[in-house]
């Protein structure tokens, strides 16, 4: 396995976002033209490395996963992708086909946009650098 980089992480909700529905677009940018009702669009908020012992770091990653809404669905439709997008990217495989798991759903509905916060904790470990020890002998 790969060490997972924030990129790994979220190729593999847009990946799992494509899987659950694959009739919409998935965008990943700040979208100012070609965005429909019902098209998905994945932001990064917030990564976060703290460094541990060794070469061993504890980091997550924070995405806004925002769903817009059809004119004739609303708040109910909101609901309904705020019920299904746990189970479709709360584990999500990495294109390297490594597992992480997603914490903390928290949706929110503004202006008959969904707004679903998801965190993805992790950890990772650097090889050492340096030079290997050498060869003790006892005479």
């Amino acid at each position: 396995m790969a060490e997972i980089s924030y990129n790994s992480i979220f190729d593999g909700v847009t990946l799992a976002l494509h899987r659950a529905f694959p009739a919409v677009h998935i965008h990943g940018r700040t979208v100012k033209q070609d965005l429909h009702p019902g098209d998905f669009n994945v932001l990064p908020i917030t990564p976060q490395h703290s460094g541990q012992m060794g070469s061993r770091a504890n980091r997550s990653i924070t995405f806004d996963v925002i769903y817009y809404a059809t004119e004739n669905g609303g708040r109910e439709e909101c609901l309904e992708k705020a019920n299904l997008l746990p189970k479709a990217i709360g584990t999500i495989t990495t294109p390297e086909g490594d597992k992480v798991h997603g914490t903390g759903f928290e949706s929110t509905i503004e202006d008959g946009v969904l707004h679903c916060i998801v965190r993805y904790p992790h950890f990772v470990y650097e090889k050492a650098t340096g030079d290997a020890m050498e060869t003790l002998k006892m005479k």
